[in-house]
């Protein structure tokens, strides 16, 4: 598998509590970069499909002028 460049910032505020929280993984090797891009991975893959389900049906829905 071909690991893609990463090239574009996204800057997200965090409550002190889940920073705190994110710190906690440093023990155990893990990167916190890494591991929320992957959680943002399996939520996107997770919901698109549901999202797509709903943009098609109110894509679909009878629309009245009036």
């Amino acid at each position: 598998m071909k690991k893609e460049k990463l090239t574009k910032i996204e800057r997200v505020r965090l409550s002190s509590t889940l920073a705190e929280n994110l710190g906690k993984l440093k023990p155990y090797g893990i990167k916190k970069s890494k591991f929320i891009r992957q959680a943002i991975e399996e939520k996107i893959e997770r919901d698109l499909p549901k999202l797509n389900a709903e943009k098609r049906r109110l894509a679909n829905l009878i629309k009245y002028p009036f």
